[in-house]
């Protein structure tokens, strides 16, 4: 028993939270009570008055993200923005955007045999068959020849150089009168051009005549069949796919006729040749609207060639009397297969089938 405990009873008053303390006691051994010191609060939770305006001040800020939460934001942001990209590519796509209509003048048919748009699909023809890479001298040649074949129409038929100013063209019959012109260069009908010209050369050298020639034009162009039938759909949509096999082989027994050293530009025969295919087609656009002096007067092509996409018995004849005089220009061989295309896959498949024997 500690010696200051003799008796002396602490009550529950006071700073010990007990009952009143007696009277103050002299005895020694009697321990005073020791004031209680108040609890103070963990640092971390002392709120200051200062404290509290930053609190409030943090509060009002615009909250900052992570790097972390920023990177993801900025993916799911860029996805959004591709797959709004994709929906409205797709939407572009099935509903074509609507160009503003821009009204064009009228164009004649003697404006377009003068416009530089024919002289330009002239031009890249010439330069597909021959190689040429001049292009400003290869088109200046055939502006040039062009306004030689107007001259020449308006001095030798003024009544169809005057109602070829005035005839008037709209875009669906340019685009067909053209069709065949810009297909001249194609890659399948110049592979078609190199085989004609290499049978036709062949034939010239042996000595052969027209049966020999058309056994070895059959040989070389039966492997192109699909590209002829395909070339004829695409120059002469309306023609059909219907061909005439009855094809009589007893007129192919003639001599064969070619001056391989014929001069390839003499009077722009190559020009020439081209516009003959564009009046041709401007004959299958416009019906009996279209004058026949110009494209009669351009028919140095044989006399015997027929509109391409009709049918007549002596139509493989016709080709075969074409090719030997253009022979060997390619540009007239190229005009020739074009211009009788028809003809020329009937004589395939009636190879194919067994005629000519």
């Amino acid at each position: 028993v500690m010696p200051w405990a003799g008796g002396a009873r602490v009550g529950t008053g006071g700073v010990g939270g007990g009952a009143p303390m007696g009277p103050k006691s002299d005895k020694v051994g009697v321990r005073p009570p020791t004031p209680r010191v108040p609890t103070m609060a963990p640092p971390a939770e002392v709120m200051t008055s200062s404290d509290e305006e930053a609190q409030e001040w943090q509060a009002a800020q615009p909250k900052r993200l992570s790097p972390a939460l920023f990177l993801a934001g900025a993916a799911g942001f860029a996805a959004a923005v591709l797959l709004a990209c994709h929906v409205s590519g797709s939407i572009s796509k099935a509903v074509p955007r609507q160009e503003p209509q821009q009204q064009q003048q009228p164009l004649t048919v003697r404006a377009l045999l003068e416009g530089d748009d024919t002289a330009a699909d002239m031009a890249r023809n010439i330069m597909a068959f021959t190689g040429e890479t001049d292009y400003a001298k290869v088109h200046e040649r055939v502006a040039a020849g062009l306004g030689e074949i107007r001259d020449e129409i308006r001095e030798r038929s003024p009544e169809a150089h005057e109602k070829m100013g005035h005839l008037l063209l709209t875009q669906e019959q340019r685009e067909g009168a053209t069709r065949v012109l810009q297909k001249l260069s194609d890659s399948r009908m110049l592979a078609l051009t190199q085989k004609v010209t290499t049978a036709v050369r062949e034939t010239a050298q042996e000595k052969g005549d027209q049966s020999v020639l058309a056994r070895k034009l059959m040989e070389r162009l039966t492997p192109s069949l699909s590209d002829m039938r395909q070339l004829h759909k695409e120059m002469f949509p309306g023609a059909g796919d219907e061909f005439k096999l009855d094809l009589d082989s007893k007129h192919w027994n003639g001599e064969l006729k070619v001056d391989l050293g014929r001069r390839l530009s003499a009077y722009n025969c190559d020009v020439r040749s081209q516009a003959h295919t564009l009046f041709q087609g401007l004959e299958r656009e416009l019906g009996d609207e279209m004058p026949k002096a110009p494209g009669r007067m351009l028919l140095d092509l044989g006399s015997s060639s027929i509109t391409p996409g009709t049918s007549s018995s002596s139509g493989d004849a016709s080709f075969m009397d074409c090719v030997m005089k253009a022979v060997p220009d390619p540009t007239k061989v190229c005009s020739c297969i074009a211009s009788n295309m028809s003809e020329v896959v009937s004589m395939v498949m009636g190879f194919m089938k067994g005629k000519p024997s």
